[in-house]
């Protein structure tokens, strides 16, 4: 099993190093790293080699108002292909702020920037076509979950290998969905009879012999008197 080294750079808030740095100094406190010094982009690198190849997954953390600070600024496309020049398989977290977003503060940017909450949606929705995947989180310790999530998947080398789960799906039978609309049957009476009978005048003639087929008495009579009266043709 592979390990993979996690470096949260050192303009991310503590909570991510707490949670995910994979490096302490001698106190015991998480490290942060410059990610530009290393020669990286983004906020939190995660590296791993597998098969004798070293593989980097890199994520350019934004809260929605630093999406919506870094877009209104021309930053943002830039810091997305940057990130994509360096590392193998980039990503862009958005994270909202749930207690921004109910704020009463007259800077709540759910608020002051609402006209252009939906111009900044139809930008990550084409950085997401075009340069790398756009995750949306309802908060930071959701995200952190989900990195976490991501490492796990990469050390048992699990990344990118989405297992399909098979379900069985009956076809619908026709013969079985038409003896359903005979009062009192069912699927399971309905398949009885088409494994017992050839077609429905066969039941009909034959329909003494049901007997075994249902147990109680009242829906047996039930079914012979629905299958023995006539049809009438309103016109």
């Amino acid at each position: 099993m592979a390990t993979a080294e996690t470096f949260i750079d050192t303009f991310e808030p503590d909570l991510w190093a707490r949670e995910l740095s994979g490096f302490m100094d001698a106190t015991g406190k998480p490290l942060k790293h410059n990610l530009k010094s290393m020669g990286y982009e983004g906020d939190i690198l995660i590296r791993c080699e597998i098969e004798g190849e070293t593989k980097t997954w890199g994520i350019e953390r934004k809260t929605l108002t630093d999406a919506l600070n870094s877009w209104m600024n021309k930053r943002l496309i830039r810091q997305v292909h940057d990130l994509s020049e360096r590392v193998d398989y980039p990503m862009l977290f958005i994270i909202d702020e749930p207690a921004k977003r109910i704020s009463n503060s007259p800077n709540n940017p759910y608020r002051k920037f609402a006209s252009h909450i939906p111009n900044l949606e139809s930008h990550l929705n084409r950085i997401a076509m075009e340069l790398c995947p756009v995750l949306r989180f309802r908060d930071e310790p959701t995200a952190i979950k989900q990195v976490k999530s991501l490492i796990k998947r990469i050390e048992a080398g699990d990344y990118q290998s989405v297992r399909l789960h098979t379900h069985r799906v009956s076809e619908p039978d026709e013969v079985v969905d038409f003896l359903m609309g005979i009062p009192k049957v069912g699927k399971k009476r309905a398949a009885d009879f088409k494994d017992n009978f050839s077609s429905l005048p066969d039941l009909i003639e034959r329909v003494a012999e049901i007997d075994p087929l249902v147990r109680a008495e009242p829906d047996r009579q039930t079914i012979k008197a629905f299958l023995a009266q006539d049809w009438k043709h309103e016109g």
